[in-house]
């Protein structure tokens, strides 16, 4: 499975420590994805699966582009469980 990331609403930083800050919370989000879709990966096969993180809301959607109905309902749902 490989996974692209968009990254929206996030704050422009002016100083280094906000930058690490924000750096961090952005690593951060994409490592809580990858491990919740991979206890989904066996579902949905090797695909591509394009996320978008709001850093604003701290929250991550899948965009359905050429999933199915199915996948991304699977997709969906792994992302949104907690781990």
């Amino acid at each position: 499975m490989k996974i692209n990331f968009t990254t929206i609403n996030k704050k422009d930083c002016t100083t280094d420590l906000q930058k690490k800050l924000w750096n961090g919370a952005e690593e951060f989000a994409k490592t809580n994805v990858m491990k919740k879709l991979e206890s989904a990966a066996k579902y949905l096969g090797d695909l591509q699966i394009s996320i978008i993180i709001d850093m604003g809301k701290g929250v991550p959607s899948v965009i359905q582009n050429d999933l199915t109905e199915e996948q991304f309902i699977t997709a969906q749902r792994a992302l949104h469980a907690k781990l």
